[in-house]
């Protein structure tokens, strides 16, 4: 039980971390990728500036140049100081008219990545994205169109998008190493936090499971006797009233003692008892016959269908246990002339719903707590102190499945056990 608390709270703790880190980071690679889109646009938006403006007219700078070696990989400084790589304006037919250029390259180089850039806007794709020409590398343009022709601006943005990956790369490897980190103090803190509360609550079963032992020997003690004083002839009537009174009250004590230490006998062999191929149908039915003449005694109408050849692993004992409580619970509660409807399905689904007053939606959801009861008043007149539905649920979590309540006020009360099929 603690340690699904305490794997609980670490995966709680660990998914708001994550969360938290994820929006932070988020944040920061946000910031920081508008900041180079900014950039990447500013020297874009520059480029073309150059050859819409007086100078666009003037001889091109860097046609000289353009017989010289490529120098893509010798990048001066200044392009990082919002200038473009190159801006040109063409023709209709994507030949230069205007080159502003701060490489020496081969004029083939223009042509085709023009060509590429006019093929992509004719195309009706947007006047913006990017063209891979010349080592590989990537190239972002912008273009307008001109009544001459066209105006573009390039700009090699390969440094960029390293960058950028390598942000992203850095902020999943320290969000994995703060989570790690995370996980470890959480853990740290979560098993010393835990740690005392385990002790007093194990102390506190402890406790109970002794004192349920100790006495059950006075209560059988009395009972003896109470029973001895009822078979002699020469107790009067009045004396038998009150012998029966306690009689009555050892055996609701004894009742209580005996559901205390099969809950206490559950809580230490969680981990240890032996868990073993049983048949659910066995179980089921057999608990069925025993119990039809309680039900026919109270005006019942007892309905079952139970599955054949159903194998849940679990232990025969518990088993057993977990079906006469429930079913012993359905007459308890079912009004004279009501019915119970017992189902067992092929999957170990075993449903027992009875007819009567109901269970209200908050009280389904505590009705398995220990010593939890609806109505508080009917615990004397039912004889249980809620632990039943308690010892069953602790029955059905050690086979490794589930038990639920559901319930319509007035109508019926209906409970749902699931069990993993043994293979």
């Amino acid at each position: 039980m603690f340690k699904k608390l305490r794997n609980k709270l670490l995966i709680t703790n660990i998914i708001i971390i994550a969360a938290l880190l994820f929006a932070s980071f988020s944040v920061i690679f946000a910031m920081t990728y508008s900041n180079v889109r900014n950039g990447i646009n500013s020297q874009l938006e520059r480029g073309l500036q150059m050859v819409r403006g007086p100078e666009a007219d003037k001889p091109d700078k860097a046609e000289g140049h353009r017989d010289k070696p490529p120098m893509i990989n010798n990048t001066p400084d200044k392009r990082r100081n919002f200038e473009p790589a190159f801006s040109l304006r063409t023709d209709e037919n994507g030949n230069i008219l205007t080159l502003y250029s701060i490489f020496s390259i081969e004029s083939e180089f223009y042509k085709d990545i023009i060509s590429d850039v006019i093929d992509k806007y004719t195309e009706g794709v947007k006047p913006s994205g990017t063209v891979r020409e010349l080592n590989n590398e990537i190239w972002e343009y912008r273009a307008e169109k001109t009544p001459e022709g066209y105006s573009i601006a390039f700009l090699e943005i390969s440094s960029e998008r390293a960058f950028l990956r390598n942000l992203i790369i850095a902020l999943l490897l320290v969000m994995i190493a703060a989570l790690t980190a995370a996980l470890l103090i959480s853990l740290n803190i979560a098993n010393r936090s835990i740690k005392p509360i385990e002790e007093s609550y194990n102390k506190q079963k402890q406790f109970v499971a002794d004192a349920s032992h100790e006495l059950k020997t006075p209560l059988t003690t009395i009972n003896t006797n109470v029973d001895v004083l009822l078979s002699r002839d020469d107790t009067d009537a009045e004396e038998r009233k009150w012998l029966g009174y306690v009689k009555d009250e050892t055996e609701r004590m004894t009742k209580l003692t005996n559901d205390l230490l099969y809950l206490a006998r559950l809580d230490h062999s969680e981990n240890s008892v032996i868990m073993s191929r049983v048949s659910f149908s066995e179980a089921v039915e057999s608990v069925i016959l025993t119990m039809e003449a309680v039900a026919f005694e109270k005006d019942i109408n007892l309905a079952y269908s139970v599955e054949p050849g159903v194998y849940v692993m679990s232990s025969a004992e518990q088993l057993k246990q977990l079906v006469i409580i429930l079913l012993d619970n359905a007459i308890k509660y079912t009004p004279r002339g009501g019915s119970i409807d017992i189902k067992l399905s092929a999957q170990a689904v075993l449903t027992v719903k009875n007819t009567g007053e109901g269970i209200s939606a908050e009280d389904c959801e505590q009705i398995f707590e220990r010593f939890y009861r609806s109505d508080k008043s009917r615990a004397r007149g039912s004889g249980g102190y809620g632990l039943g539905l308690a010892i069953a649920k602790s029955i059905a979590e050690s086979a490794k499945g589930t038990i639920t309540a559901s319930s319509k006020l007035g109508e019926y009360t209906k409970f749902t056990v699931k069990l993993p099929q043994a293979k």
